[in-house]
């Protein structure tokens, strides 16, 4: 429940498709940094979102 699946109201198109993936991808770099507690990595991510970007190599 982390990412509010359950309110999503995406029915149509590929985009019920697509949100699950991403949410798959953020999970999986969250694991690759280490954090154990999705949960504590989004909200530190949705706070600080230039450190996601750092964590992936896109700034310095």
């Amino acid at each position: 429940m982390t990412f509010g699946e359950d309110a999503c109201r995406a029915r149509t198109g590929g985009l019920p498709r697509v949100l699950p993936t991403l949410r798959s991808l953020a999970i999986s770099l969250a694991h690759l940094a280490e954090w154990t507690n999705n949960a504590a990595a989004h909200d530190h991510y949705r706070n600080d979102p230039a450190d996601a970007l750092h964590e992936l190599g896109l700034t310095t």
